[in-house]
């Protein structure tokens, strides 16, 4: 009897996830970054700069504007600093390389890494 109620509670948590709605992963677009080290910044100063690089790279190939974008492959010129109000914080601004095009809404962004490696992306048109 026991048997049965283990098993039972160990199929009901499968039959609920096989029939939840899967969300279809992003289409991942491709997207060039050029990384500048803002005037009066230290590399060695950011430990995590390299791990916050890699996740911000995948992260922005998912973002909804760059998703939405109708350009074939975005360029952008990326700047990065430590927060003045954190020094644990990465900030990233980017922009598109292709200045034809700044008036599009995934042709700005701001970003920040802290040092727990957690990205927090906001996309802007000069607002």
């Amino acid at each position: 009897m026991q048997r049965i109620f283990a098993w039972t509670f160990l199929l009901i948590p499968v039959l609920f996830s096989s029939c939840a709605k899967k969300v279809p992963e992003p289409e991942f677009r491709p997207v060039q970054l050029h990384w500048n080290l803002a005037e009066g910044e230290d590399e060695s100063q950011m430990p995590r700069k390299d791990d916050c690089v890699i996740l911000l790279t995948g992260r922005l190939m998912g973002e909804a504007p760059v998703q939405a974008s109708t350009v074939g492959e975005l360029s952008y010129e990326v700047t990065y600093r430590r927060s003045p109000e954190n020094a644990k914080i990465v900030e990233f601004e980017g922009i598109c390389a292709d200045l034809s095009i700044m008036e599009r809404p995934e042709c700005r962004w701001k970003a920040t890494c802290d040092e727990d490696l957690n990205i927090v992306v906001k996309f802007h048109n000069g607002d």
